[in-house]
């Protein structure tokens, strides 16, 4: 599975890591400020996101700030080849290979427990949960996870309800600063970025379900409308699909809004979202594409049971033949922005994982009780207003008088 690195395998993988750091203003500025004061000096952090440039950087950063850092993909389809030779050239601890499968990819993930952090930077709890499960005496030993996505915060609010979460639990993606911007415009632009590169398509004119209404399909949703296509949103949540509704896109069930459309992505962060009762009501050559967590969020495996004609028609394209309908999986479902594209925009990961590594930052020198906590508004606040100085916005203050006006309307009411 793993081959041996050549000089240029680690020089491109060095270029993608430059690149990063060249266009996050926030990490190097704030971030790295603040990791100045030695706090995490000695301090063993397992980093377990898709592991690309971006994620390497965000490691980089940590171990330049005194942490013993080792770093795991949270996919097995999204880890990039040159990014793992670069970061162990520089002296980390990488336990992921790329093209791996699921098995290889679970044996990676307890290598990464087995090394002993302290601390976990998280997505979709993935190796928080398998700690929990496969070895516990190492989970009873940690002091804190900060975790990055939707999937992985409704996991760590089940594991508190169960009273199993012994440790500190930051739920990074829980800050404005990051899901504001990374679920709902990264994961927008990227997402279309990807399924129109994978499938030379044209988006304009053609009719786009968006299963899911969070922040993830709000920004899918948002940017296939922007490109001039007719959007269609399936959502179980009433308020949600009530938003969908006044954000201008149809919305309904499945079985109403399946049929028709040329593009159907899933935007849940659960489990089948696209499975066998959603197949029926799919048209000939609709293009099915992941934009969740899970790989699981196709039900591939169903789809393969119903046919034995399948075939890959163009690269990380598979056309299942079903019943006189070619249906196309993008990327085999993996993440479809990640495994078929280039990920979310470095400005955009400039701030999750400044989010990320201040949380750290937190987790260390905070004393945090055991149970889920949410990133500071003074640390989200202030990893905003420097994304917005790199920039080179201002911002004006509330006047005095505003300020006097609440004050003096709270002194004229009596106590209760």
């Amino acid at each position: 599975m793993t081959q041996l690195a050549t000089g240029s395998d680690v020089e491109i993988g060095r270029a993608q890591i430059e690149w990063v750091s060249r266009h996050s203003p926030v990490l190097n500025g704030l971030v790295r400020e603040t990791l100045a004061d030695g706090a995490l000096k000695g301090a063993r952090i397992a980093v377990v996101v898709h592991l690309e440039a971006k994620t390497a950087f965000l490691a980089t950063v940590l171990a330049d700030a005194g942490a013993e850092v080792v770093v795991a993909g949270s996919n097995p389809r999204t880890t990039k080849g040159p990014v793992v030779e670069a970061l162990k050239a520089r002296g980390l601890a990488v336990v992921s290979a790329p093209d791996g499968d699921h098995a290889s990819w679970e044996r990676e993930l307890l290598a990464a427990a087995d090394w002993g952090p302290h601390y976990i930077i998280d997505d979709g709890a993935e190796l928080t949960m398998r700690m929990g499960r496969f070895r516990p005496e190492l989970y009873a030993r940690l002091k804190g996870v900060s975790e990055e996505t939707t999937t992985g915060t409704a996991r760590l609010h089940a594991l508190r309800a169960a009273g199993k979460l012994p440790f500190a639990a930051l739920t990074a993606n829980d800050a404005r600063s990051k899901h504001l911007f990374d679920n709902r415009y990264a994961t927008g632009q990227t997402t279309l970025q990807a399924i129109l590169r994978l499938t030379n398509r044209q988006i304009a004119g053609a009719r786009v379900a968006v299963i899911g209404y969070g922040y993830v399909g709000r920004g899918i949703a948002l940017y296939a409308k922007a490109m001039g296509a007719h959007t269609r949103v399936v959502e179980a949540d009433p308020v949600r699909a009530l938003e969908a509704h006044m954000d201008g896109h149809k919305v309904g069930t499945a079985a109403d809004m399946l049929p028709g459309a040329s593009m159907v992505i899933a935007a849940t962060g659960g489990m089948r979202a696209i499975g066998a009762s959603e197949f029926a009501h799919l048209d000939h050559d609709v293009i099915l594409a992941n934009a969740g967590h899970h790989d699981l969020e196709i039900d591939v495996e169903a789809l393969a049971g119903l046919t034995n004609d399948r075939r890959e028609t163009r690269p990380q394209i598979t056309t299942f033949r079903v019943a006189s309908r070619d249906l196309h999986v993008l990327s085999g479902g993996a993440l479809v922005n990640i495994a078929g594209g280039s990920g979310h925009p470095v400005e955009i990961m400039d701030l999750t994982f400044a989010v990320q590594g201040l949380g750290a930052h937190h987790l260390v020198t905070a004393g945090l009780a055991p149970g889920v906590h949410i990133i500071p508004k003074a640390l989200d606040d202030a990893i905003a207003a420097a994304k917005l100085k790199s920039m080179g916005i201002s911002l004006s203050a509330a006047r005095r008088e505003q300020e006097d006006d609440i004050a003096q309307w709270i002194e004229g009411m009596p106590t209760p």
